[in-house]
């Protein structure tokens, strides 16, 4: 889907489901006076569900360090929106017309959380999506804010890192053109590699459906590329570059972005299958945080989420976990759950968080860096860290 496809049906999605069941404009209140109530969305079940599984995760890890916030209870309601923005959307509904919550950490997806916040904008309701990355999110009202970086965001320090750190002059690019998020990190990616003076020598794309990519990577290979980049999910990287290692392009470098956090799983789950690892060896993949990375608070986030889940944390993870603690934070300084006051606090945040020290800017999205990751026999390591 095109980005300005994927925008307007996220709009007309959410325009029209917000006149079912909203009664009114007014400021949401949190009229909960004995609890303070957290809304979230994300996929549980589906082939998203492990994003949406490890965000609240983190959310209800959170909520069950901080317990309390204004001497109050915190309470979290979850629903399973199944990456679908109309099921987004109904969820919100109901969490401001009847379960009178305070604020929302959701959606996860992008266009479940852009159809959220453009439908919160009628409200007011303190909006915070941990994971949604489509930049139109923040701009659909003053109460939307996002604790990850955005697409381009991302494309642009993956490009300078390519140029900068790498000394790559000459890159290739491979998207999913059925994908706004692949194709939004891939134009910022192409126009910032540009701008420092570097070659695209080829920009291949493929389809969600697809599972034989030779052809792309075929045409790819004639162009002699010194790194190729694949701005998508670690499920549809990990096909892609099992096809690359039969291909001219074997010993490429390879870069990605924050969706290739995951692959681990992939290799956790075949191993005993001997799944090759060989085929993402020293490759570079921009991420939110990382496991190696000796802040103490980190660390300590690090060795609570194993205790709780055992397992280690994702980005998506310590992404949900971050988005909370800053929510309940504002709570916290507006001394009040009022939407108005919560939202200026949140504009005047500045946390240590996981995933970084962040503020935001004039548009409700993070200033934050971005941890540069490498891939070695399997494992993430902590290659760098850009501030961004």
């Amino acid at each position: 889907m095109k980005l300005k496809r994927f925008i307007a049906l996220a709009t007309a999605t959410a325009m029209s489901l917000s006149m079912i069941g909203c009664s009114n404009t007014q400021t949401t209140k949190g009229s909960n006076s004995d609890k303070i109530v957290l809304g979230t969305m994300g996929p549980l079940t589906g082939e998203n569900a492990i994003y949406g599984i490890t965000t609240s995760n983190g959310i209800k890890l959170a909520i069950e360090e901080r317990q309390t916030v204004l001497d109050k209870p915190v309470e979290l309601l979850l629903v399973d929106d199944k990456s679908d923005q109309t099921e987004a959307v109904n969820a919100y509904n109901k969490f401001v017309n009847n379960d009178n919550v305070t604020a929302v950490i959701g959606a996860v997806t992008s266009s479940a959380a852009l159809s959220v916040g453009i439908v919160s904008s009628k409200y007011g309701t303190p909006v915070l999506t941990p994971t949604g990355t489509v930049p139109e999110i923040t701009t659909s009202g003053e109460n939307v804010f996002r604790a990850c970086y955005t697409d381009s965001f991302q494309g642009e320090i993956m490009a300078k890192f390519a140029f900068e750190n790498l000394g790559m002059k000459k890159v290739a690019v491979m998207q999913n053109i059925d994908s706004s998020y692949s194709e939004g990190i891939s134009k910022s990616f192409i126009e910032k590699f540009q701008e420092l003076g570097g070659e695209i020598v080829a920009s291949e794309g493929y389809k969600q459906a697809d599972t034989d990519f030779k052809a792309q990577l075929t045409k790819i290979a004639s162009s002699n590329p010194e790194a190729l980049f694949i701005p998508d999910y670690y499920t549809k990287v990990y096909l892609i570059t099992n096809q690359i290692k039969d291909t001219a392009l074997k010993d490429i470098t390879l870069l990605g972005c924050e969706g290739w956090d995951g692959m681990h799983t992939i290799f956790e789950e075949n191993k005993d299958n001997n799944a090759d690892t060989s085929v993402v060896d020293n490759a570079y993949f921009g991420s939110h945080f990382s496991l190696e990375d000796q802040d103490p608070v980190v660390q300590n986030f690090v060795n609570n989420y194993k205790a709780k889940y055992g397992e280690n944390p994702t980005s998506f993870a310590a992404l949900g976990y971050d988005a909370t603690n800053i929510m309940l934070n504002a709570i916290e300084t507006a001394g009040s759950t009022d939407s108005k006051a919560i939202v200026e606090a949140i504009k005047n945040t500045e946390y240590q968080g996981v995933t970084g020290n962040i503020k935001f800017d004039e548009n409700g999205d993070p200033i934050k860096g971005v941890s540069i990751l490498k891939i070695e026999n399997g494992e993430y390591k902590l290659f760098e860290k850009i501030q961004g």
